[in-house]
């Protein structure tokens, strides 16, 4: 039996997004060992006796316990390749069955991947609490939305599957299965995983996205000779654990691990813009912290800091910024009073008020208690906080926190180099001191020590700004809702009815509908993808009832036709079911349909799709902003913030597609993935876009349709805690 340590791991509050490379060929990278064990684990199950790749009772699965063949996935939440893997496995599933296929999750988080590992551990807590049916419900919401991994997602992911969300968010914040984690790393590691998606299938390995064609050989062998072995005596809880060990035997030996991945070097854009500054002014090293008063990891941290700052003295500025996570209920009503002592008081009334926040007490009455021994008027502080006074000033930092891919709290950058979590303080003391010289070098050329923040910000790399698409206007044959044509801000939706995510977040929008009144239309444009067979007809249906009816007709049309994708709700005898039920003329529906008449008019949005270059639903073009996936309310409102403010024109960089060629008219529709895969639904293989390296990372080799590899695991990357 392998000795599963649980390793020390650093510590952060997730929230935010992040992307990753995937690298063809494969290549053999070796995780890099953890810097120090801690105590060994409270006792799991023993895996299956004698198994090379093993599988306990605690891992995730699908299918028969004994079912002849078990494909055990070592798989990553934020990889698009494994995301594009989880197709195949349904296909798998489905051709198979449960009495012949188990399928075993095990959790790889990448380093590199920013929202994986909080990711992986929302998932195995909601399989604890809630075992392998609502584990199997979040893990394809989480795959549905990978755009969308943050806390409150996860939250809202664990409730649909049926798990009791205070349960999971008191689980999850205490991280109280991230052990767990810990092990499936170092179980794959020991296995040979060096990146996602790998798969054995009883102990034979298969690399990479593969096709299901790929698969069906290895899996026929093996249905083969797990009977072979049923006929020669041995028994049945016993063909798993020896087939793997007998295939694990004939692997060949891997190959030697590349040298590690250069350091990020990457020196960021961060303005202090007004921020709260405890130190000298002057001084030749920034440190700037992203926090959250209720994240028990940025309390953690604070000794750090505080320690920081003794030993740097007038070498060290820190500067604060805010960033309140949405599960965390009481971060902005503290932030909003510390933000209220400084516009009281001034910078130092601002850190007294950090000083008592970090410590607790973040309930009105404690926050009141707080603007009483802050010397504050507090009638005037708790007005504040109720009108949200300081709000412009939380949600540009957020805004800043977002562009500069900051996934959670606390977060940090040492003169623009980034230090993610609740780092030891030889991490911090390493970078500062790096940066001492740097500053040196600056002074010695000439200088001035209080400009070499501005003179190393002045070519740093800015954030990333938010993709933006141009989209040409709508016109009155596209049905709508919400405002008037013209309003100040138009969300053109590119949906398809048989998408469940496409249903998921249509209370998305009609709450931002109402929460800016007379400002917002949601104007629809048909995307159906060409593995929902049945989407386009649906599609013709509705633009049918739109011109019988109007756009009432069709918002009553659209709804029931999200109500069921099957045949039974989008089959034809359904879709004359539906005309009838919302007072449509049916024979002439129904003769609508046979004609095609409304094809054109579907055909066009799809090449409108193209040239724009999406190939995903939902994905929406709100003004000339582009927003994909069935995301939170949050995202949309920032960028229909963005698109109320003073018109920020396009750069050519930041056009979503950027780089690719524009689709020629009539170009074929890119096939996106089939249920199961990522949300927004994606091309195939192929056709995705890659995902972009992380900073300072090499430009990866794009991979070949249809033989993704998988994502590989960078050394040298600490991973990310939630």
């Amino acid at each position: 039996m392998l000795l599963l340590l649980l390793w020390s791991l650093l510590a952060a509050c997730a929230s935010g997004s992040a992307t990753a490379p995937a690298v063809e060929p494969p290549k053999t990278v070796l995780l890099p060992p953890p810097a120090a064990p801690a105590a060994v684990v409270a006792a799991e199950p023993e895996p299956e006796p004698g198994t090379a790749v093993p599988v306990t009772r605690a891992d995730p699965w699908w299918g028969e316990p004994l079912a002849p063949v078990t494909l055990v996935v070592w798989g990553d939440y934020e990889c698009p390749f494994t995301s594009r893997y989880m197709a195949t496995l349904e296909q798998l599933k489905e051709a198979y069955g449960p009495d012949r296929l188990r399928v075993v999750w095990k959790h790889f988080p990448l380093a590199f991947h920013k929202n994986a590992r909080p990711a992986h551990l929302a998932a195995e807590t909601v399989f604890r609490l809630g075992g392998a049916e609502a584990f199997w419900k979040f893990h394809q919401l989480a795959f549905a939305n990978q755009r969308s991994l943050t806390p409150e997602s996860f939250e809202a992911w664990a409730a649909e599957a049926g798990v009791d969300p205070a349960a999971f968010r008191a689980s999850f914040e205490e991280q109280r299965h991230a052990p767990k984690i810990d092990r499936d790393l170092e179980a794959g590691q020991a296995a040979g995983v060096r990146g996602t998606p790998a798969t054995f299938v009883n102990g034979v390995f298969v690399s990479g996205a593969r096709p299901v064609e790929d698969f069906r050989p290895i899996v026929d062998e093996q249905l083969r000779a797990a009977e072979d072995l049923r006929r020669s005596g041995v028994p049945q809880e016993r063909v798993y654990a020896t087939l793997s060990e007998q295939n694990k035997a004939r692997a060949p030996a891997p190959k030697p691990p590349p040298p590690p991945a250069p350091e990020d070097t990457t020196v960021w854009k961060v303005p202090v813009d007004g921020s709260p500054i405890r130190g000298n002014p002057g001084a030749p090293v920034t440190l700037v912290m992203f926090s959250d008063f209720e994240c028990p990891f940025c309390r953690k941290v604070a000794p750090t800091v505080d320690g920081l700052e003794k030993k740097y003295g007038a070498q060290l500025r820190v500067v604060f910024k805010h960033n309140p996570l949405p599960f965390h209920k009481r971060a902005e009503p503290a932030a909003e009073l510390a933000l209220e002592a400084k516009a009281q008081k001034g910078d130092a009334a601002f850190w007294k008020a950090y000083e008592l926040l970090k410590t607790g007490g973040l309930e009105d009455a404690d926050l009141a208690a707080h603007a009483k021994s802050l010397g504050l008027d507090v009638a005037r502080a708790q007005r504040a906080i109720t009108a949200r006074r300081h709000a412009a000033r939380i949600e540009r930092d957020q805004r800043l926190a977002n562009e500069l891919q900051v996934p959670g709290t606390p977060h940090f950058f040492i003169n623009g180099r980034r230090l993610a979590g609740a780092q030891p303080a030889e991490r911090f003391e390493a970078l500062i001191d790096e940066q001492l010289e740097r500053a040196a070098k600056l002074v010695a050329a000439g200088t001035p020590p209080e400009k070499v923040y501005d003179a190393l910000q002045k070519d740093a790399r800015p954030g990333n700004a938010p993709e933006r698409i141009l989209a040409p206007a709508p016109t009155k044959d596209n049905p709508g809702k919400g405002a008037k044509p013209g309003a100040k801000v138009t969300i053109q939706m590119f949906a398809d009815f048989q998408c469940p995510f496409c249903k998921r977040v249509q209370p998305t929008i009609d709450e931002i509908i109402a929460a800016y009144p007379g400002k917002v239309r949601v104007v629809f444009r048909h995307l159906p993808l060409s593995f929902h067979t049945r989407a386009p007809l649906a599609a013709e249906a509705s633009i049918e009832a739109f011109r019988q009816k109007g756009e009432a007709g069709f918002w009553a049309m659209a709804q029931r036709l999200w109500e069921d994708p099957s045949e039974n709700g989008l089959g034809r005898e359904a879709l004359e079911r539906h005309a009838a039920a919302i007072g449509l003329d049916v024979a002439k529906f129904g003769a609508a349909l046979d004609a095609g008449t409304h094809r054109a008019a579907v055909e066009a949005d799809q090449k409108l799709a193209e040239r724009l270059h999406i190939a995903a639903t939902p994905s929406f073009a709100i003004n000339d902003y582009f927003l994909s996936g069935a995301l939170p309310t949050a995202r949309f409102k920032r960028l229909v913030d963005r698109a109320l403010g003073p018109h920020e024109p396009p750069t050519k960089e930041s056009l979503h597609g950027a780089g690719k060629p524009a689709a020629p008219p009539g170009a074929a529709q890119p096939t996106a993935a089939p249920p199961g895969a990522a949300q927004p639904t994606p091309a195939p293989p192929g056709a995705a876009r890659p995902t972009p390296a992380p900073p300072g990372a090499a430009r990866p080799t794009p991979a070949q349709p249809g033989a993704a590899q998988p994502t590989p695991a960078q050394p040298g990357a600490a991973q990310p805690t939630p």
